[in-house]
């Protein structure tokens, strides 16, 4: 992508924000390493199988989904994208309640 957009300059630009960047970066990997120590920690406490890791994706794509709300990110989309996002969110929301109930009913 740098070679086709011809944005290899902005590597030594002094307008980028690499400091920035990078540090977002390092956040985003460690963030992304945690997530399977927290969900191995969370599935050995509920014990439940496939079902920890279903909620386990919900949550990952809720709070991804939320981050991008809260910064704007979605913003200046037509209402129709958005909608189809906030529809998204609430289907994640209700299958996340139809797995609880599930498994609460074995």
């Amino acid at each position: 992508m740098n070679f086709r957009n011809k944005t290899f300059g902005d590597y030594t630009n002094k307008k980028t924000p690499l400091l920035k960047n990078y540090i977002f970066s390092a956040l985003a990997g460690t963030t992304w390493f945690l997530q399977f120590f927290f969900y191995g920690m969370g599935e050995s406490k509920l014990g439940n199988g496939a079902s920890s890791w279903i909620l386990h994706m919900a949550f990952i794509i809720l709070i991804a989904n939320a981050w991008g709300l809260v910064l704007k990110e979605w913003s200046g989309v037509k209402k129709r994208t958005f909608g189809t996002v906030i529809a998204g969110i609430a289907i994640i929301i209700i299958s996340v309640l139809v797995v609880g109930y599930g498994n609460s009913i074995r």
